[in-house]
């Protein structure tokens, strides 16, 4: 889903003179990996509450933090990649051109 986000707005982001980041960010915001980082949180909490945590509850913690890194990062790339390459193509054809 970011790719196409990414594909789609970044040729109309330019034409507009608009800030990629911005407009791109608030198209991707709802796909945030909002259950993981609250499972997360959870988990925390449980964690600290006690003088001892229970193996299963840092292990299900550890697990959210890492899926949820994991989608973000995914995301990030999956925005910035079409971003980079449409940008880097324009700007080699600029230099061709007489």
């Amino acid at each position: 889903a970011c790719l196409t986000v990414g594909l789609v707005l970044t040729p109309i982001a330019n034409r507009l003179q608009m800030p990629f980041a911005a407009v791109g960010f608030a198209s991707v915001v709802s796909m945030m990996p909002g259950v993981f980082l609250f499972r997360m949180a959870s988990g925390l909490v449980q964690i600290a509450g006690g003088p001892s945590a229970d193996p299963s509850v840092i292990g299900e913690t550890l697990s959210n933090a890492a899926t949820a890194a994991t989608i973000v990062l995914a995301m990030s790339l999956g925005l910035l990649t079409p971003k980079l390459l449409i940008d880097g193509l324009g700007e080699r054809a600029r230099r061709r051109a007489p």
